[in-house]
């Protein structure tokens, strides 16, 4: 689902990238570091994902995408000191990518999943692409008050079912994503929508 120039402002503003840098340290404090890997974020907006990977992370290589092609646009400038053979950005929608099976070491999605009306199936891409003993690290938002500002923050907004976090991991157990206890629910997401109620780890078997 594509955000609109509203959406796009609330994403890209530095209250976002607050909580995207403390769901940076949730991820990281649940999985750890990627040191050197080759990783995936999915629905990358303006970038400030990709740099924390990066720096926080210790990726070697991060390719991302975005179905919007503005929110790349505004990436590229903000990556744009990074060299072409770390950052690989395109346009690209989650339920289809352009990777091989069993492509990266780690697939990070800052709460975009959760606005994909066939989440399922973006979650199966993952899945495919990630390596044997990967790391998908995620954050869900399922806040029915986050939701109701979606028709002013979307464009084409459908009148979808975000996945709970009950039918999410039990998606990712099916798909052989094992995440165990290792998630945790942030007090203050619900309340402001700015950070996913549910932020978690799983490997891939």
């Amino acid at each position: 689902m594509r955000l609109n120039w509203l959406g796009r402002a609330a994403l890209n503003s530095p209250l976002r990238a607050l909580a995207q840098a403390y769901v940076a340290s949730q991820m990281q404090a649940l999985g750890g570091v990627v040191e050197g890997g080759h990783v995936l974020e999915i629905g990358c907006g303006g970038g400030v994902g990709v740099s924390i990977i990066l720096e926080e992370f210790r990726a070697g290589k991060v390719e991302a995408i975005d179905i919007d092609p503005k929110m790349i646009q505004h990436a590229r400038q903000r990556l744009a000191t990074y060299s072409a053979g770390r950052v690989t950005l395109a346009v690209g929608n989650a339920t289809a990518l352009a990777a091989k099976e069993a492509t990266f070491d780690a697939v990070f999605d800052f709460g975009a999943i959760h606005l994909e009306p066939a989440w399922r199936k973006a979650v199966g891409e993952v899945a495919r692409v990630l390596k044997p003993g990967a790391r998908f690290f995620f954050e869900l938002v399922t806040s029915r008050a986050l939701r109701l500002s979606y028709p002013l923050l979307t464009e084409g907004f459908a009148d979808m079912e975000p996945p709970s976090p009950e039918s999410f991991l039990g998606e990712l157990d099916h798909l052989g994503i094992v995440v165990g206890e290792r998630f945790v629910r942030p007090r203050l997401a619900p309340l402001t929508g700015w950070v996913g109620d549910l932020i978690g780890v799983g490997w891939r078997s």
